[in-house]
């Protein structure tokens, strides 16, 4: 049986945490709590919880933070594969009407399909370093901020985190078509991580194929 809890000011040394039994009393709970501060809202399973909803500044100097879904489930099996808990992420997303989710670190657009668009179906990405999938990314657009590139990103936002996460709106990619024809890529940032994701996938069929071929011979 799920449960929820809410927790206030974790990063402030005292850890306020109160446990619901339903998701209207954990909603109306989180509510209350001011957006000055962060607060949290999470669902527990047994021994097991994640957080589902932040409250994060979008912009290094905001003095009031927006709630984010936090993404993170979908990197567990016990999470992602629970109907239960899909279903919850998107009533929550229903109910505090979520714009940006955080993802690996980045704040980015909330998600509105699990699949590709038509235009983007049959695209693949071209990586600098073969199998490195990541390293197909030219450019990463941050709202307020404009284009970096993968590099300075990573020495502003990874090597060194500051009090907030980037605000990732596009990303400028090499790609190519079914033929192997280059095509520059501009994608969501959600619609980079499906590529990815496709690609690891294609990678992974292919060299079962050649394993498969090479204990026939």
């Amino acid at each position: 049986m799920l449960q929820f809890y809410v927790t206030n000011n974790p990063r402030e040394g005292r850890l306020d945490i109160a446990h619901f039994h339903s998701l209207p009393d954990a909603v109306r709970a989180y509510r209350a709590l001011p957006a000055s501060g962060q607060k949290i809202l999470g669902v527990q399973q047994g021994a097991d919880a994640i957080d589902l909803i932040h409250c994060l500044p979008l912009f290094p100097n905001d003095r009031e933070g927006e709630d984010v879904m936090e993404l993170r489930f979908l990197e567990y099996p016990l999470w992602k594969s629970d109907p239960q808990v899909m279903e919850l992420a998107r009533e929550l997303a229903a109910r505090l009407r979520i714009r940006y989710c955080l993802f690996h670190q980045c704040l980015l657009p909330v998600p509105d399909k699990e699949k590709l668009p038509r235009a983007l179906r049959g695209k693949h990405l071209w990586p600098d370093e073969p199998g490195e999938f990541c390293t197909a990314a030219q450019w990463i657009y941050v709202a307020g901020v404009g284009r970096l590139s993968p590099v300075e990103f990573r020495r502003r936002y990874w090597d060194s985190p500051g009090a907030s996460y980037p605000l990732v709106v596009h990303i400028g990619a090499h790609g190519m078509d079914g033929r192997g024809c280059y095509k520059s890529l501009q994608v969501s940032p959600w619609e980079f991580h499906l590529l990815v994701r496709h690609a690891k996938e294609r990678a992974g069929r292919r060299n079962a194929r050649v394993e498969h071929n090479s204990s026939n011979d």
